[in-house]
Formats: C-alpha cells, structure tokens, sequence
C-alpha cells in the first residue's frame, strides 16, 4: 500500500485524478478533465473521508493531505507551563532537542486539524512507502518532515517534484520520483530556517519586551522583519528631517520658421544663484537661438527575461499597484489551477532540454484571440542563450504558461496571466531600436538642451507596449529660431517613500552596498538574494504593517512611529543590519546545496542570539518610548510652525500661550495616529485612511486634506466621490473638534 501527501486539498485531487480516477460514493469517476465539472461533489467526498483512494503503480494507494502547516515548532510554553509568564523563561531559552507539536488556533488545536492528523498517521502506519508531494521547496519539504515525524513513521520515502499541476506535468513527475535521500538538504535547510526565526523571534521578543517594560506592548523581532523594518525607519527619518534647499531653473520654448514648437532647458539644470539665473534671463529676453549642435545615438534594448517571483512582484508592482501579497496570491491561483509552473521560483531561466516545452506553449497560446496576432507568422528563433540555463536553475525554474488555457480570467489573475504570457512571447522578438536625439540652441552664449526619442525598430516592444515618444520637429544645425524664456523657482525633494516593488528590491538587494570587502566579496556570489527568500518577503511587509511597524498608503509604505521607536531603542545593531540576514540566507542556501553542515549553522544562531539578549539587557531603558520618534522630528503647527503636542483628547499646537489655538482632535469618532498627523501638517494629505464613522455609526474610508486656509477636509476615493456639496470643514484653526 502506497500513501501520497498532498500540501493541500485541491492539490490531492488533481493528483489522485491524473494518476487514475476518482471514484464518489456513487460509483460515479471523475477523470481530470471532468474534475471541474464535479468539483463540489469531490470536495464533499475529500471533507467525509479525508482521503482519495486510487490505483498507482499496480498498488492500492491512498492520496492524503494537509492543509498547509499542520505540524509546527512548540512554543516555549509548552516546554513549560510556567513559560507563559516570560519572566519565569530562561533568558534565552534554547531547547534541545527541538520539538513538534499540531498547528494550533490561538491557544487550542484546530479540530480538523487534529482530524486529519490522526487519519495521515493512520494511513503513514499502514503503508509500506510515503510519496511526498507537498511543493518543492524548503516550506514543502518542512510541511511534509514535520508531519512525518510527528506521526513516528519510519517507512521508506519518495518524493515527487511537479512544476505544473496540469496532468502532464503531475504524471511525469510521479514518473521521474526521486528518493528522500536526493532532498535531504533542502528540508534541512527548511528546518534550519524555522529554528533561526524560532530562536531569534521568541528570544529578542521576550528579552526587548520585558526590558523595555512599555505597557501594554509586545516588542517584536525578528530575523528579516527588523532589518526590513530599519530600511522603512531610515527612509522615514531621512524624509522627515530633510530641509528642502530652493534652486531656479531656466527654460525655453523655442519655435522654428514652420511654427513648429519643442521644449529646452539651460544646460546647468540648476541654478543655486537667483541673481544670475535673472541675469541671464535680462540677457537673452527677446533674442533668437541657433541650433548650434544635432547628436543623434542608436540604443538597442534586449527583451526582458522570463518572470521569477520577485520579477512578476516589481512588475505587477510598477504598472498596477499591485502588492507583493496580491501577485503571490494570483500567481499561485493560477498555478493551482494549472495554468501556469510553481510562482515561488528564484529563477530566470528554464532547463536546457525544455525548448519544446516552450513551442508547445507557443502553439497553445495561439489559440487565444488576444496572442494570436503577436505569435502568428512569427519564426520561432528563440535565442537559447538568453532564455535556457540550466546552471541558472536550482529547484524551480522561471514561471510560465502551461498548455491549460483558462476559460475566463478577471482581477488580478487576468493581469498577471497576461504578463506571464507576454513575457514568453517575447521570445519570439528581437531588440527594440530607438534613435535618441539631443539638440543644442544657443542664446547669447547661453546652451539650451532638448533631448527627443523615437522607435526605430519595436521588436518586443510589439508584445509589451511602445515606450512613449519624445519627438522633435525637423532641425537643421545652423537654423535659426526665435525663443520665449522662463525662470522657475523650485524646491529640491526629500528622499521617496518605499514602493512594495522598491522595497522588495532593496531586500534583494541589502547589504551588497558595504565597505567591509570580506563582506562584499560574500554577498557579491549570485546565489545570495539579500534577505527573504522570494516565498516570504510579501509576509515580511505585510507582518510589518499588521503589528503596526508599518503602514501603506496609495503605493507608497512608511514606518510608523511605533515603528520608528522600536528601531531606535533596539540597541543590536546587528540584528538592524540587513547585511548579517543576508549572510544568514547565503548560508540557509548552502546548507540547501549541501554545502554547510545544519548544526553549525544551528549552534552559531544559538550563541548569537545569547549574547544579544545579554546586550539588550545591559541597555538603557527609554524614558518615555511613545515620544523616542517624534523627539527626532517634532511635527510643526501649520499655523505658528511651533510643535504639536499629543494629549488623550487628540493634538494641539505647543504655542498656545503665545494664542496659537490649531488643534485636531478626534474626525469622525476616529483619532489620527502620529504618522498620519505628521503626513496631514506635513505633506498636506494623509493618504487614503479607514476607520472614520458616519452620524448613522457607518465606516468609511477618505483622505484628509490640510488646505491653504489651514482647514482641514475629507477628499473621497475616485470610486466614490464626495457629494456635490463643498466639502465639509472638519476644523478650524482657532479651536478643538469634537
């Protein structure tokens, strides 16, 4: 008898359907193109029996799963009792040897989970051998180990490695089945991974929490959380302290004897001197310019490469707004439903041998009305150098389409569908070639620059869209053209808040940017990827705004205050640093490739995090930690630009001695935050916020808007826009609200 594990429900039955079929209650068989036609009455039969019986390799075989996670590392408490006090831990408690437990739901086990555990067990003791389905990778190898030993099964172990959940690719990966012994490294690295975070979360935790002492607050910590967090704190403070310097420029709208117009700026972008910017302006008022210099350069552009994870999120990121949760959550959809390979892949390239994969692919996708146009008549000459490497792939290769076509897509999943699709299309296409044109006018001495663009060629462009183009009227060097001339009074910019698709790419990118050479040397191997793995790092942000660290606006993320005070009285640097995560992640990755022994890695965490807790425990403790982050950058009264000061009822202006009566106090039976006052009095909007209440207790959600006249007022959402009346004044300048 064979049992397969299966990560999740959905998973078990294409697998049972496309290894033989499914036989319900009925007598009725599902085959897998009829899976979903039936797709209610199998997941009545999968909720009853918590299995799927079949015939596999001419045995009876059981197809069984879980729901994700249904082991987990014990907490502290459950060592101990009186753990749950923290005070009564050791500091830090390091277990050994470190045990399991089932998935639990709040402080109790789920009873489905206890179910179904108890059924897996059942099956593991009754088999003669395991086949492993769960995903490839470090967590699926984690799901399946720890189930495993929890349940004390000790018979022989398969495991499968599917790409695609189509039933092609599920049945040649049952076909190609490796043994436990090929992966070994890659769950170890897993179960490392765990321990690190296990070790470094609960530890720093409890020791921060209980030195700290702030009342009613848990300090949180963790091994990527914190230096993701210090990235967001240090941009927040860059911005919050920046002095905007004023500079001029001089521009120029030249016109040529056809009447034809083009743009121009002072070849000294900015002037830091207004007097001699005006005195240039007195100079050339009213004088005609020469076109005195014509470049023109050819730029080619290769076509993008095929999608990974983090890829597909800066993308979908730039052109959508969408989140880094967002794009994991579609493109796993769409995997789980067999239209596209595993999402959660590092990679950028595909296995040399897969080329016909790719043609099959192609002939699929001509099939759909909307691609058929960009495939049709094309030569399939791919360059297998650019796109097929199989020293570039490790455990999951790039991510595309399958030979599955969807019926209907909509949200989120047409959207990266469509992205995923092109960018194999592009393929088929060859350099973009744009001829870029820099003019220079002279007047009076005075150099004015134009640059211009065009499409010579738009090769892949054709797929993703043409750049837009910056044309120029016909110019002639030499030519004459009479000009109109402005000075503008500017202001430099403070640095700009983090995008999911900016941040994302500093988390890859952390600590490459050192002048420790040992250290650039280590991180300078293509195989370390900052910190995060591509399957965490839209949890990270998303824990990061949860716990009130961080918060998103529109598309930008910021620290909050609570955020910015953690990372100010948290005096381990190192745990802040993003440099020491990364290196901690090139050793996760060594230990994956077998490279490093687990339990050196283990014992190294263990010690690091001991002499951590000693230092935060030697560490001052802050005076007042609600006001360690507004003590960096007080915020100024609109009015009188003297600081705002925080009481119970909500804000008031610290120069109400002097008369000075500006105040906010509770909208909408909602109080800001400090960070949202800040970007109120500051930037003059606070973004889209929740939590206000109507006068019938209804929520909604709207934008406050600090106007020129210091009056505060509500914009509403495009989608639902405020009513025809003015905008209602929520207060005014000269006293509190209510």
């Amino acid at each position: 008898m064979i049992t397969i594990l299966a990560e999740k429900p959905d998973v078990g039955n294409k697998i049972a359907a496309a290894l033989d079929r499914i036989t319900l209650s009925n007598g009725k068989e599902i085959g897998f193109a009829a899976l979903k036609a039936n797709e209610k009455a199998v997941k009545a039969q999968q909720a009853k029996d918590g299995y799927l019986k079949i015939r596999f390799a001419g045995e009876e075989c059981y197809v069984t799963w879980g729901f994700g996670h249904l082991v987990q590392l014990k907490d502290a408490r459950d060592y101990n009792p009186a753990y749950q006090n923290w005070r009564r831990m050791p500091h830090p408690f390091i277990p050994h040897p470190y045990e399991l437990k089932l998935r639990e739901n709040g402080n109790s086990f789920d009873a489905r989970t206890k179910k179904q555990f108890a059924l897996i067990q059942k099956l593991f003791a009754k088999s003669d051998r395991i086949i492993n389905a769960t995903d490839f990778d470090r967590e699926g190898e984690v799901i399946f180990s720890y189930i495993y030993e929890l349940a004390g099964c000790t018979k022989p172990v398969q495991r499968v490695c599917f790409a695609s959940q189509t039933k092609d690719g599920i049945t040649d990966a049952f076909a190609k089945r490796k043994d436990r012994s090929e992966v070994q490294s890659i769950e170890a690295a897993g179960r490392m991974r765990g321990i690190a975070d296990w070790v470094v979360g609960i530890n720093l935790t409890v020791a921060m929490t209980l030195h700290q002492r702030v009342k009613g607050e848990v300090l949180s910590i963790g091994r990527v959380q914190t230096p993701t967090l210090r990235m967001l704190v240090d941009r927040e403070l860059a911005i919050r302290s920046f002095q905007p310097e004023p500079y001029w420029t001089l521009d120029a709208t030249f016109r040529t004897a056809a009447g034809e117009t083009y743009s121009a700026t002072h070849k000294e972008k900015r002037f830091q001197d207004r007097a001699k910017v005006e005195a240039i302006l007195q100079r050339i008022k009213g004088k005609p310019g020469v076109v005195t210099e014509i470049t023109e350069k050819r730029e080619e552009r290769t076509p993008p490469q095929l999608y990974s994870l983090s890829a597909l999120q800066m993308d979908a990121n730039a052109k959508f707004g969408m989140t880094l949760k967002d794009t994991l959550q579609a493109a796993q959809a769409l995997y789980d439903g067999g239209f596209t390979t595993y999402p959660r892949t590092d990679s950028r390239y595909l296995t040399e041998d897969m080329m016909p994969t790719v043609h099959r692919v192609l002939d699929s996708l001509s099939k759909n009305p909307d691609y058929a146009p960009l495939i049709d008549g094309r030569p399939r000459s791919i360059p297998k150098w650019r796109y097929f490497n199989d020293k570039k792939v490790e455990s999951h290769f790039a991510i595309i389409p399958t030979t599955s076509r969807p019926k209907s897509l909509s949200g989120n999943q047409a959207k990266i569908y469509d992205l995923i699709c092109k960018s194999v299309i592009c393929m088929l296409y060859g350099n973009a070639v744009l001829n870029r044109t820099t003019v220079t006018t002279t007047v009076e001495g005075e150099a004015f620059t134009t640059n211009g663009s065009t499409i010579v060629e738009p090769g892949f462009m054709t797929v993703t869209g043409r750049d837009k183009e910056t044309t120029l009227p016909p110019l002639t060097k030499g030519e004459s053209v009479s000009g109109r001339y402005e000075c503008k009074e500017k202001q430099t910019e403070p640095p700009k808040r983090y995008t999911d698709k900016t941040l994302l790419a500093a988390m890859i990118a952390a600590g490459k940017e050192l002048e420790d050479e040992e250290l650039k040397q280590i991180l300078a191997d293509p195989s370390v990827a900052g910190i995060g793995t591509p399957a965490t790092r839209d949890a990270i942000i998303e824990t990061l705004i949860t716990r009130g660290y961080a918060e998103r606006s529109k598309k930008t993320l910021s620290a909050t205050d609570r955020g910015i005070s953690l990372i100010q009285n948290l005096t381990v640097e190192a745990i802040k640093s993003p440099a020491l995560t990364a290196i901690w992640e090139k050793r996760l990755h060594e230990i994956e490739r077998g490279g490093e022994d687990p339990d050196t890695f283990r014992t190294d965490i263990e010690r690091t995090v001991a002499a951590w807790c000693a230092e935060i425990s030697a560490a001052p403790v802050a005076e007042n930690w609600n006001n360690t982050a507004q003590s960096a950058a007080p915020i100024p009264c609109p009015v009188c630009k003297k600081p705002m000061k925080a009481y119970d009822w909500g804000y008031g202006c610290s120069g109400y001695k002097e008369g000075c009566k500006f105040s906010v106090g509770t909208i909408c039976r909602k109080k800001l935050t400090e960070n949202q006052l800040r970007k109120l009095l500051v930037e003059r909007d606070t973004g889209l916020i929740s939590g206000f209440r109507s006068k019938g207790n209804k929520p909604f959600r709207a934008h406050l808007i600090l106007d020129e006249q210091n009056k505060i007022v509500f914009k509403f959402e495009e989608k639902k826009p405020a009513p025809k009346r003015a905008a209602k004044q929520i207060t005014k300048s000269s006293e509190k609200t209510e």
